[in-house]
C-alpha cells in the first residue's frame, strides 16, 4: 500500500511539473564480433 501510495505521489509530483521526469538512456549495443576477433581471445 504504501509503495502504491508512493507510486502514485512521484507520478502526480511529475506531471504537475514539480519532479523532471527521468531521461532515459541508450542501451549500448555491440556489434557482432567477426570470426578473426573471436579467435583471438
Amino acid at each position: 500500500m504504501k509503495a502504491w501510495l508512493n507510486e502514485m505521489y512521484w507520478k502526480l509530483a511529475v506531471s504537475l511539473g514539480f519532479i523532471e521526469p527521468p531521461q532515459m538512456q541508450p542501451v549500448p549495443v555491440r556489434a557482432p564480433r567477426t570470426q578473426p576477433a573471436q579467435r583471438r581471445r
